[in-house]
């Protein structure tokens, strides 16, 4: 059956499923996703379409009524899909939240990344030169003891719950890595770079993330001063929204 929200106001409804879904799913480990940020009112920033998207190898992006769509081929190790939005750089020590939703929808299978879901995007400027900061739930999940994030649940993450990693060389305290360990927070990131910037926010889904097929929406960003959500459907004109990805 087809449900029909408002985008404003799924938000609450998505959250809770997130929360409580999950906490059946991973009783055994006693362990939940990065808990969601207390959300204030955001700029709500609509995409009906993947324009800005940028695919490479067979990977593909496509917009449905509840998120963007990402997948890699099984085994295609080159594959990698990403988005990215510049905005008017602010001061990292500003960040209040930067949080996303993810659903895994791949089965388990030969040459498919168990682990894999899109990570979360800051690109990021300091003294030193432009960087980027990335989330992966993966690298999350691994440090509160609950193994691969779950299939088939809709779960928010708390980016600056961290641990984040960086494939740049201007980041102090993080060294370039190819795709972690995922080590410092937010948080600590900033301690370590007190004149860091935020410049734009994205996700991607990267090389060696081979057979993975995920939802992404609901990507927030805020500082003390503004706050914007990117949200990705087809329904802005129909009102048809979650849970589509049940279907």
């Amino acid at each position: 059956m087809t449900r029909k929200f408002p985008h404003s106001t799924r938000r609450p409804m998505i959250a809770a499923a997130a929360v409580i879904t999950t906490a059946l799913a991973v009783n055994a480990v006693s362990v939940q996703p990065a808990s969601a940020s207390s959300h204030r009112p955001c700029t709500v920033v609509k995409h009906s379409n993947t324009t800005g998207v940028t695919k490479v190898g067979t990977a593909t992006a496509t917009v449905g009524t509840d998120g963007i769509k990402l997948t890699t081929a099984p085994g295609a190790n080159a594959d990698k899909v990403s988005w990215r939005e510049n905005i008017r750089p602010v001061l990292a020590g500003t960040v209040e939240e930067v949080s996303y939703e993810t659903v895994k929808l791949d089965e388990p299978g030969v040459g498919v990344n168990d682990a894999a879901l899109p990570a979360y995007h800051i690109y990021v400027k300091t003294p030193a030169g432009e960087g980027v900061l990335i989330f992966e739930p993966y690298w999350y999940t691994g440090k509160i003891g609950a193994g691969n994030p779950q299939r088939q649940i809709r779960s928010e993450w708390n980016v600056l719950q961290g641990p984040l990693w960086t494939s740049s060389t201007t980041i102090n305290g993080l060294e370039k890595s190819p795709g972690g360990p995922a080590t410092k927070t937010f948080a600590e990131v900033v301690k370590d770079n007190p004149k860091m910037v935020v410049t734009g926010v994205g996700f991607g889904l990267g090389t060696y993330n081979p057979g993975t097929t995920a939802i992404l929406d609901e990507q927030r960003f805020a500082t003390k001063q503004s706050c914007s959500e990117h949200q990705w459907s087809t329904g802005f004109r129909t009102g048809t929204w979650w849970p589509g990805w049940l279907r």
